[in-house]
């Protein structure tokens, strides 16, 4: 099934996030679990723990790390090694805020994770799920403890932290579909849309190119742009390579592109820096204003 061009760009340029990105998120996980551990075992000594689980998770953390350093079959393995490390660590959490009869110094970690889910999952569904774990894993922990051997406090927090981080979600995944549904809008105007990363990559293009240009998306995707004719179509390479900031003269400007049959295009370009680093250019065909001229 074809996805809609604003769900494309939404998946490749809004949420796609760069390997250095990732490894940072994973090095910070890493070593936050590592500290917290060695902190709580200082202060909160009376708190118990699994710790061989513990001590594991954070293995499996570096072992992660390490995976993304390695270009073999990265892009199966990290995924899925990440979806593991996340599981493994939410049902750890629950099982040690269940062992502490939901100490609330326990369910602050608990409340880390789901600070970390409502970034890192793009779904209301899986979110739901895990919230749905999360409430039976509580649930039988409640019932087996019983009523005076668990913290309300504790308990309180955990079902008020799923509410309020569900909202989070629901917010953010409605700001991405409004996005998504206004660039869909711009497809439909047979606008020109690129995007390029700070290595100068070209990781977007809409598929209005073919009607505009004459040449597919996948034609022009990567290095595909700078080796055609188009090298004056947009911003130089250069300046996405040296130039951390937008220079003035390139955030509106006019430029002519040649067509893959040799036809002269012209452009009003609208470009802008994105917060991730990207440059993104959105242009308007105005050939038939400048032949009137």
């Amino acid at each position: 099934m074809n996805q809609e061009p604003g769900a494309h760009f939404v998946k490749k340029v809004l949420l796609r996030q760069s390997i250095s990105s990732f490894r940072l998120v994973i090095a910070l996980f890493t070593v936050t679990s590592a500290v917290t551990k060695v902190l709580y075992d200082y202060y909160l000594p009376e708190l118990q723990d699994y710790d061989r689980i513990r001590w594991a998770i954070i293995g499996f953390g570096v072992l992660l790390f390490g995976s993304t350093l390695v270009k073999f079959k990265r892009r199966i393995i990290v995924p899925y090694f990440s979806l593991f490390l996340y599981l493994s660590t939410l049902l750890y959490v629950i099982a040690f805020v269940a062992l502490n009869h939901f100490d609330p110094n326990t369910v602050i970690i608990l409340i880390l994770v789901y600070g970390a889910s409502s970034v890192i999952i793009n779904s209301l569904f899986y979110y739901g799920i895990q919230s749905v774990i999360t409430i039976l894993a509580c649930a039988i922990a409640y019932l087996s403890l019983g009523l005076e051997h668990v913290n309300p406090i504790g308990l309180y927090i955990i079902l008020i932290v799923m509410g309020v981080f569900g909202v989070v979600m629901t917010v953010r995944l409605k700001l991405i579909s409004d996005v998504k549904n206004s660039y869909s809008n711009l497809e439909k105007l047979n606008v020109l849309s690129i995007v390029a990363n700070k290595s100068g990559q070209i990781v977007f293009i809409s598929p209005s190119v073919k009607t505009l240009l004459g040449y597919s998306p996948d034609e022009l995707m990567t290095e595909g742009w700078w080796r055609s004719n188009l090298h004056e179509g947009w911003i130089s390479r250069d300046y996405i390579l040296n130039y951390p900031i937008m220079p003035k003269e390139l955030a509106t400007m006019e430029s002519s592109v040649v067509s893959k049959d040799g036809k002269k295009i012209w452009f009003n370009w609208a470009n802008s820096l994105m917060p991730n680093g990207n440059y993104m250019g959105v242009a308007f065909d105005i050939t038939k204003y400048k032949a009137h001229a």
